[in-house]
């Protein structure tokens, strides 16, 4: 499964976001996010995380004991940069995403 995840579309704090991802991570399917783009069933068996944050792509391909450590750490406890602690901005991508046509 990929999951694609736009972290600049939530204000939440880092401290939030490590808890929401961690469980989105221990149960991806059935769970809403506003973060989340889109999830693409891949055929792998692995759960591959492509993430937008910070200015930054980061794409995560989780091994099963790192979607361990994920599902409780949260998503950061892999990367290799330290993100935002706060954000801020979501709220004008959510009205220009809201602008946009039904067909995009």
């Amino acid at each position: 499964m990929r999951v694609i995840m736009d972290r600049d579309l939530c204000d939440a704090s880092l401290p939030f976001c490590q808890r929401c991802s961690a469980a989105f991570i221990r149960y991806p399917e059935g769970v809403d996010r506003h973060c989340i783009r889109d999830v693409i069933d891949d055929g792998s068996p692995l759960l591959t995380i492509e993430m937008k944050t910070d200015g930054r792509e980061l794409v995560l391909e989780l091994t099963e004991e790192e979607r361990d450590l994920a599902s409780v750490e949260g998503w950061d406890a892999l990367a290799n940069f330290d993100p935002a602690l706060f954000r801020t901005g979501a709220d004008e991508l959510w009205r220009e995403i809201r602008l946009l046509p039904e067909t995009h």
